[in-house]
């Protein structure tokens, strides 16, 4: 594929291909949210689903770990940032930052609905 200046993607085939002559979107970004220590496997066959569907799930849960930065505010900023949040909820509630009532999972969850 081939970007042109206004950042969409133009099919480089152009003879009569199922994309020939239309321009394509970029790839919508995904936030997957979850607590860290539940169901690490079924985080990572949809973050393949994703990928496998032509999403880009840049924003996970398990990069905040790796960020100086106040885990309450990347997080949110990356569901805000995200085009489709998916939330994969399961045992655990998660963490309750000092002086906050919900977990930032739950922040995440209220923030994108």
């Amino acid at each position: 594929m081939v970007h042109n200046q206004s950042s969409k993607t133009l099919d480089p085939i152009g003879s009569g291909g199922f994309l020939a002559g239309r321009e394509m979107p970029e790839r919508r970004t995904v936030m997957i949210s979850s607590t860290n220590c539940d169901l690490p496997l079924h985080r990572d066959e949809v973050r393949d689903g994703c990928e496998r569907a032509g999403f880009e799930p840049r924003h996970r849960m398990e990069i905040l770990g790796s960020r100086a930065a106040n885990p309450v505010q990347v997080s949110l900023k990356m569901v805000e940032e995200a085009d489709i949040y998916i939330g994969i909820f399961a045992y655990r509630y998660g963490h309750i930052p000092k002086g906050e009532k919900v977990s930032i999972t739950e922040m995440e969850y209220d923030l994108a609905v």
